[in-house]
């Protein structure tokens, strides 16, 4: 039983009779409790407290770790004011419309995204896993990409799978007065009901390649291989989203605005059946994402290292990693050379010489972990950033937002977010700093 929930005795002396209370004695009486802030045990005035002691004293900034109220330097969390969601009627896409994808389940969190970034989206359910939307979010004066959506494009038409050709050739057309390099791809949501289309879609796909080929030659001849080799030549990606058996919705973006360019936004990575822990196979895949990756002979500090998922990547790319963890890397990492284990809290750590590449993977607080990237930015102690940032159950757009303002806030430029094909409730991000 704590203090707090024990039983106060009965005022008076102890040999009062029960029931009869004691005599009063005054609150700062001798002997009674403790002491009054003026003064000493005895009941005497005691000497008052100068200007220069203070009852908490704040820590200096060589103790300042980047969590809540510890420092001056961490920059106050900013007061976002999130408005009242409101999404337009549930219902299937509309040419002239966004569709954007998601993973299933977070739809809400793409539709608050949207209407929170830029109430001019006029977000709107469209099915399991999939947000429409007018536009995407503009954010001082630039198009954002959403980071719960993994793929999108402008729907330019609604037409049978039979019909799929003709209108990816239309579209093409739309999209560019000559023809240039582009890739195809056909996809369908990441849902249980619409996986089990996965293979049609790429049956569908070859067809759909061989009929433009016979109704537009001069098109099929700059055709690329997949997304990346389309932006490589600045050219299109033209792709079909397959709502069902019935209908499919088609688009066309330039490559270099594509949000993905794997097929639906799902990206899978591979990683060497020796890596510690599945969490390597997000790093990979952010690797694609962010399009660069630490070099050979690259300072990488890695918070929350153990045991290890991250690091092992790391050494893949011939990087030299600082693996910083309370907890133990596993076996196979520990006599590396090219690692360093700092058996610390990341909160704790600070490099005793700048970084290339600061990553995290903490499963702590978000707010607290993007005020301690943040310190690392302000302070100059790394160049290139990903993090992977977890998120509560709810509200989790809401969370994100104030999460990149206080990165934004301590000095990470060109920031991005997404939550990745192997990301779960969790969102990666990527900065850099100038």
């Amino acid at each position: 039983m704590s203090r707090r929930d024990r039983p106060r005795p009965p005022a008076g002396p102890s040999h009062a009779p029960r029931g009869r209370p004691g005599p009063k004695r005054p609150p700062h009486a001798p002997g009674r409790g403790r002491p009054g802030p003026r003064h000493g045990g005895d009941g005497a005035p005691g000497p008052r407290r100068g200007p220069e002691r203070e009852p908490f004293p704040r820590r200096g900034p060589e103790r300042d770790h980047g969590a809540p109220r510890r420092g001056p330097e961490r920059p106050a969390t900013p007061h976002r004011v999130f408005p009242e969601l409101r999404v337009g009627p549930a219902g299937a896409p509309r040419p002239g419309e966004w569709l954007l994808t998601t993973r299933a389940s977070a739809e809400q969190d793409l539709l608050e995204e949207l209407f929170f970034r830029d109430a001019a989206t006029a977000p709107r359910p469209a099915g399991e896993a999939l947000v429409c939307a007018r536009r995407l979010p503009e954010e001082r004066g630039a198009v954002v990409a959403p980071a719960f959506a993994r793929q999108g494009f402008p729907v330019q038409a609604l037409v049978p799978p039979a019909e799929a050709a003709a209108a990816v050739v239309a579209a093409l057309a739309q999209a560019a007065p000559a023809p240039v390099a582009f890739a195809l791809d056909v996809f369908v949501p990441d849902t249980e009901a619409l996986n089990r289309l996965a293979k049609p879609a790429a049956i569908l796909r070859d067809e759909l390649i061989a009929q433009v080929a016979t109704r537009a030659p001069e098109w099929a001849a700059l055709r690329q291989v997949n997304g990346r080799a389309a932006r490589g030549e600045n050219g299109l990606y033209a792709q079909v989203c397959l709502l069902g058996e019935a209908g499919a919705a088609v688009g066309v973006v330039p490559a270099r605005d594509a949000l993905s360019l794997a097929p639906g936004g799902r990206l899978r990575a591979h990683v060497a059946a020796a890596a510690p822990s599945r969490a390597a196979m997000k790093l990979e895949e952010a690797f694609a994402w962010a399009d660069r990756a630490p070099g050979p002979g690259d300072l990488c500090a890695d918070l929350g290292a153990a045991p290890g998922g991250w690091t092992f990547v790391l050494l893949e790319h011939r990087a030299r990693v600082l693996a910083v963890d309370p907890a133990n890397l596993a076996k196979e990492l520990r006599d590396n050379r090219r690692v360093q284990h700092v058996k610390a809290s990341a909160f704790d750590f600070a490099p005793e010489e700048p970084v290339d590449w600061l990553f995290c993977d903490m499963a702590w607080r978000p707010l607290e972990v993007a005020a301690l990237l943040a310190k690392w930015a302000r302070r100059g102690w790394a160049r290139l950033l990903i993090a992977n940032i977890k998120l509560p159950m709810k509200q989790r757009a809401a969370h994100l937002l104030r999460v990149l303002d206080i990165l934004r806030d301590g000095g990470w430029t060109s920031l991005q977010a997404r939550q990745l094909y192997h990301d779960r409730d969790e969102v990666t991000v990527a900065g850099a700093v100038v």
